[in-house]
C-alpha cells in the first residue's frame, strides 16, 4: 500500500515459525510495517537441547550439526601417516616406516648438534635411542609390551618423531577448541568423543609399527617370569572385596596404552568442562559435605550407620597412642583420607581407580588392626564407613572425578575389582547429594 507521501511501505501479515540460530522458535502470526518493527502475537518454544521433536519433525538435538570427532583433524593424521611413508592410513610399507624415522631423528640431532639450546644433553641420548629400530618379531609378550609402551612415552614426548609431532599438534588444536570461548558445558560430550578418536587413530598407527601388537580387546599371554608365587599376593581378608579371579594375560586396550601419554596434556580443558557440567550437582554435594564435617570423629560414624565395633578407639601420633574423644576430629581412618584426596592430583582413570584401590585396603589394615582378627567385608558393613572417608577427604569436585572415570575408564575393568569399587565411590557421592542434613 502506498500512504500519503509518496513512500512505498511494505506491510506484513502472515503466519509462520521464526528460527533463531540457537535453536529456539517461534511460532504464530507477525504483522506490522517494515522499518517500524513487527508485531507477533504465539507462542516461543525452548526445545529441549537432547531430544527431537518428532511432531515438528523437527531436530533440535545438541550436537546434530556438529562435525563427528573421526572426521576432526583428518589432514593432521595424514600428516603423519605421509611421513611414515604411507600415502594412505594403514597403507605402506611397515620396514619403509621405521627407516623414515630413523632418518628424520638422525637429521634433527644433526642439524641440532651444536646447538645446546636447542637439544639438551639428555635429549639427544633419547633421540638416539629411538632412531634403533625395534627388532620385534613373533608374539607380543609381556616383555615386549612393556617395551613398546616405554617406546611411545619417549616418542610422544619428543616432537621430532612423527609421533610426538602429532601428539603435540593435537593438543595445541584440541585446547584451541575447548579454552575460553569453547569451555562451554554443552561441549563436554564432543570433548570427550575427540578424545576417545584420538585414542583410535593413534593407536592404528601404533598397530602399523608393530603389527604383532594384537587389536583393541586381544590378549597378551603372560610370560614364564610372571609365576604366580613371584608375584604378590594378598589373601582375601587383605582386601575389602573378594578379589577377582586371576587373568591368563594382559588385555591390549588403546586406552590403557596411550592415555597415560595423552590425557595428561589434555586434562585442564577437559576437567574444566566436566566442572561446569556438573556445577549445579556439585555444589548440592559440597553443601552438604561442609555441614556433615562440622561433626566430630564419633558423632559422624554414628550418624552414617558405621558399626561400633569399626570405630577406632585410638591413634598413633610419633609413635604416641592417642585416645579418640567425643570431641576428636580428622582423626578416624585419617590414613584412608588422606590417600582419596590424592584422586585429585592423577590424570587418568586408571589412577585414579589404583587411588580408590589403595583407600579401601587402608580402611582394611586399620579394621583389622582393631579387630585382631580375620574377617571379610560385605557391603553393608563397609558401605558407611568408606561415605565416611569420602565425606573426610572434602573432594571438591568429586562428580567430575567421578564422570571422567566412567567416560573413560578402560572397558577390560568395569566388571573386576576396581569396578566394583568405583561403583562404591558413585554411590557414595550420590548418597551425600541425598542425605538428610539435620
Amino acid at each position: 500500500m502506498h500512504p500519503p507521501g509518496g513512500a512505498a511501505h511494505v506491510v506484513f501479515c502472515s503466519q509462520g515459525t521464526l528460527t533463531m540460530p540457537n535453536g529456539d522458535c517461534f511460532e504464530g502470526t507477525f504483522n506490522g510495517v517494515w522499518g517500524t518493527g513487527l508485531k507477533v502475537s504465539g507462542t516461543y518454544y525452548k526445545p529441549n537441547l537432547y531430544e527431537t521433536d518428532k511432531e515438528k519433525n523437527r531436530a533440535v538435538k545438541l550436537g546434530s550439526l556438529a562435525v563427528c570427532s573421526d572426521e576432526k583433524w583428518r589432514a593432521v593424521f595424514e600428516e603423519c601417516w605421509s611421513r611414515l611413508g604411507c600415502e594412505a592410513p594403514g597403507q605402506g610399507e611397515n620396514w619403509r616406516a621405521w627407516e623414515n624415522i630413523a632418518v628424520t631423528l638422525t637429521t634433527s640431532r644433526r642439524q641440532h648438534r651444536d646447538s645446546p639450546e636447542l637439544l639438551s644433553r639428555s635429549h639427544n641420548k633419547t633421540l638416539e635411542s629411538l632412531e634403533f629400530i625395534p627388532q620385534h618379531v613373533g608374539p607380543v609378550t609381556m616383555e615386549k609390551y612393556d617395551s613398546i609402551r616405554r617406546y611411545l612415552i619417549k616418542a610422544c614426548d619428543t616432537p621430532l618423531h612423527p609421533l610426538g609431532r602429532l601428539v603435540e599438534t593435537l593438543v595445541t588444536v584440541y585446547r584451541m577448541t575447548y579454552v575460553g570461548v569453547g569451555a562451554n558445558r554443552r561441549l563436554l560430550q564432543q570433548a570427550v568423543n575427540e578424545i576417545k578418536s584420538y585414542l583410535t587413530r593413534i593407536f592404528q598407527l601404533v598397530r602399523f609399527l608393530f603389527p604383532d601388537l594384537p587389536e583393541e580387546g586381544g590378549l597378551i599371554p603372560e610370560s614364564s617370569s610372571d609365576s604366580p608365587d613371584k608375584r604378590p599376593r594378598r589373601s582375601s581378608s587383605d582386601t575389602p572385596i573378594p578379589p577377582e579371579s586371576p587373568q591368563p594375560g594382559r588385555v591390549v586396550s588403546s586406552s590403557a596404552l596411550l592415555l597415560p601419554v595423552l590425557l595428561p596434556r589434555l586434562y585442564p580443558p577437559l576437567f574444566t568442562l566436566y566442572a561446569l557440567e556438573k556445577e549445579r550437582e556439585e555444589d548440592v554435594y559440597w553443601e552438604c559435605v561442609l555441614r556433615l564435617n562440622k561433626q566430630p570423629d564419633l558423632a559422624l560414624l554414628a550418624f552414617l550407620g558405621v558399626q561400633q565395633k569399626f570405630w577406632p578407639v585410638s591413634i598413633s601420633v610419633l609413635g604416641e597412642k592417642n585416645q579418640i574423644l567425643s570431641s576428636s576430629k580428622d582423626a578416624c581412618f585419617a590414613s584412608a583420607v588422606e590417600t582419596l584426596q590424592q584422586i585429585s592430583t592423577t590424570f587418568t582413570p586408571s589412577d585414579k581407580l589404583q587411588v580408590i584401590q589403595l583407600t579401601f585396603e587402608e580402611i582394611t589394615q586399620e579394621v583389622l588392626a582393631l579387630l585382631k582378627e580375620d574377617f571379610l567385608w560385605s557391603m553393608d558393613d563397609l558401605f558407611p564407613v568408606f561415605l565416611y572417608v569420602v565425606l573426610r577427604a572434602r573432594i571438591r569436585n568429586l562428580g567430575s572425578e567421578v564422570n571422567l572415570i566412567e567416560d573413560l575408564m578402560d572397558p577390560c575393568v568395569q566388571h573386576g575389582e576396581h569396578g566394583i569399587m568405583f561403583t562404591t565411590l558413585k554411590a557414595c557421592y550420590y548418597q551425600i547429594q541425598h542425605e538428610k542434613v539435620t
